[in-house]
């Protein structure tokens, strides 16, 4: 302990060389003494003693310079050694230090590779409740969607029961009112019966079968059979229609059985087509697509994706025996990284101010279409470059035709201009009104046949989008009528968004299931059958 306490500590201090000013200063006055000697002018001039003449002065003076000179070698020496002592211990602390960073690094990468074992045994440890959070989270989300729908059931319920109340006084409450109440109470239950089972798609599944077995029995019309507890087939048409009802903020009126629909105002593009009956219940569809349009809805209202055309679109089509719903939105795209955890209870993209979303609407929509043993696809939809070719009809006879090349800048659609550059939309000066317009897509990622617009009306701004894309046009036409200033203006649009697709399979479709799924290796199939048939020949005749 003592001799570690009397240890003394390295030198730290830096050593410079200094400069050797005394044997300078002494060899300049040498100089000028013997300057002096050489010349008797300055001997008289400057009176200079004799004794400073004499051989012993001279002797002297030079031992002295001698001296100082050798005085000042020993120091430059004995100062360039401990200069080098420095270089070589600033050397062996650069080293030290140099040491002790890859230490550093050593241990940071220790600690790392423990950090990681740790968060592995965590997460280990918590896969044992991971199902107690997701019931909690589901209940937590079930529990708000449910309020937010019993808050609107139990108003019209009240209403309806109120006017009953008052009907002498009053008036007795409307057919349609009471029908409205009992479909928002009966929309309530299924949305709580759904919510609180177990399993989701398999209790849809287990609905489907029994809804199934009902609808043979209508099928087949027995005369002894009896009454079926409630319908086992609905009009997704009809579902479409309320789902749309739920998130307007306008009234509908009814819709018509049996006939096609369209809606087109400034927020929605509504075509809903007839198509074949679906199996089950029919407020699982309806939740379905509230959740999809109230998606949309948020996401069309996004800063920076205003539009001129509505920025949602719902169709309702039959493809190849399935019903097929589309529900698209103008709006950002879909991260990547989102994709995976898209329908995923609790995860949601919805990231605002003054709404969070509870990640609980997609996650329905993916459980009702894996109970009905569905498709969904979700696209991201981007604005395509084209070109065009526009040709004016007017009705003295002239004919104009211009090619029109639409591109990207930025991420928006830009016409090309003729004499360089971009601009917005392209412009014609009409010196007739406009009798008809020809728009035909050239290019090789649009094949669609000619798109003939007419009907012009002689007064008023008329506006004319793409009838090949009525969800989403591509373009559209503004004509100016005025004499003084008749003008076609043809601008492209924008319309980058995103859109759902969902498949499901009819009650016909469902029943008839001896159609072949061509995506499926027929003859490998073929093959593993037999085998299963030969095998038990062969175990046949051993026995």
């Amino acid at each position: 302990m003592s001799k570690d306490n009397n240890m003394k500590p390295p030198d730290s201090r830096v050593h410079k060389v200094t400069f050797p000013w005394l044997s300078t200063l002494a060899g300049l006055a040498l100089i000028l003494y013997l300057l002096a000697l050489s010349d008797p002018g300055l001997l008289n001039f400057y009176d200079i003693p004799a004794i400073w003449l004499r051989d012993e002065i001279k002797y002297l003076f030079l031992a002295v310079f001698v001296c100082l000179l050798f005085r000042d070698l020993i120091r430059y020496h004995r100062q360039y050694r401990n200069q080098g002592k420095d270089i070589k211990r600033l050397r062996n602390q650069v080293t030290e230090l140099w040491q002790s960073k890859k230490q550093l690094q050593l241990k940071a990468h220790t600690y790392s590779g423990h950090a990681d074992k740790l968060k592995l045994f965590i997460s280990d440890k918590l896969l044992d409740y991971i199902e107690y959070d997701e019931k909690f989270l589901h209940f937590k989300s079930i529990a708000a969607e449910v309020r937010h729908n019993g808050v609107i059931s139990f108003d019209k319920v009240q209403t309806v029961l109120k006017d009953l109340a008052n009907a002498e006084a009053d008036r007795a409450p409307d057919h349609q009112d009471v029908q409205a109440a009992l479909e928002a109470m009966r929309y309530l239950w299924d949305l709580l019966d759904l919510s609180t089972a177990d399993n989701l798609a398999l209790h849809i599944g287990n609905l489907l079968c029994e809804c199934e077995e009902h609808y043979c029995q209508q099928m087949l019309d027995v005369a002894d059979a009896p009454l079926l507890p409630y319908e086992p087939v609905y009009s997704p048409q009809a579902a479409a229609w309320r789902a749309l009802g739920l998130v307007r903020s306008e009234p509908l009126s009814p819709l018509l059985d049996q006939q096609d629909y369209r809606l087109v105002d400034s927020q929605w593009f509504v075509n809903l087509s007839t198509v074949g009956s679906l199996l089950g219940n029919e407020n699982h569809l309806v939740l379905l697509l509230e959740n999809l349009l109230k998606n949309a809805q948020f996401f069309s209202g996004k800063r920076g994706y205003k539009v001129p055309f509505a920025p949602v679109a719902l169709t309702l089509a039959e493809n190849q025996g399935y019903a097929h719903v589309c529900v698209y939105n103008r709006g950002p795209h879909i991260r990547e990284e989102d994709r995976p955890n898209l329908f995923q209870l609790g995860f949601s993209t919805r990231r605002a101010r003054e709404h969070h979303g509870r990640g609980l609407g997609l996650y329905f929509v993916n459980e009702i279409v894996k109970g009905y043993e569905g498709q969904i696809q979700v696209h991201n939809i981007y604005t395509p470059e084209a070109s065009y070719t526009v040709r004016l009809e007017l009705d003295n006879g002239d004919i104009l035709t211009d090619r029109v090349e639409v591109v990207l800048v930025d991420g928006q659609p830009q016409c090309r201009a003729p004499e360089g550059g971009y601009e917005e939309a392209r412009e014609w000066p009409l010196d007739a009104a406009l009798r008809s317009v020809e728009v035909t897509a050239v290019s090789e990622q649009l094949h669609e046949a000619t798109q003939r617009l007419e009907a012009f009306a002689t007064k008023g701004k008329q506006e004319r989008f793409d009838p090949a894309h009525p969800e989403r046009p591509f373009w559209r036409l503004s004509y100016q009528p005025q004499r003084s200033a008749r003008r076609l203006c043809f601008e492209p649009m924008d319309i980058s968004g995103v859109q759902f697709d969902v498949l499901l399979p009819t009650a016909a479709q469902r029943l008839d299931n001896t159609e072949l799924d061509l995506a499926e290796d027929i003859d490998a199939e073929v093959e593993r059958l037999d085998e299963r048939f030969r095998a038990r020949v062969v175990q046949g005749g051993s026995t």
